[in-house]
């Protein structure tokens, strides 16, 4: 399971691609998914000095600030899906 970026209606939610995606995907809710939240374990959202990806300048995520004023690193898609 994955954690992605969607946008719905102007603002950006984060949710899980199987139970929260699939129930917008069913009730025809009008959505764009922006991306993939970055999934690193050990630094998770918090990009900082100790990562080697933000380092070495070769982290792709762009920083997000959802609805709920969360902060979320979120990897592009480079198909973006809409729904």
């Amino acid at each position: 399971m994955e954690y992605v970026a969607v946008e719905i209606k102007g603002s950006i939610y984060v949710m899980n691609d199987m139970d929260e995606l699939g129930g917008l995907i069913d009730n025809d809710i009008p959505h764009k998914v922006l991306g993939v939240v970055c999934e690193d374990r050990e630094y998770g959202d918090r990009c900082n000095a100790n990562c080697e990806h933000f380092c070495m300048g070769t982290c792709r995520a762009k920083t997000m600030r959802d609805a709920f004023g969360d902060l979320w690193s979120v990897l592009s898609s480079e198909n973006d899906r809409e729904g």
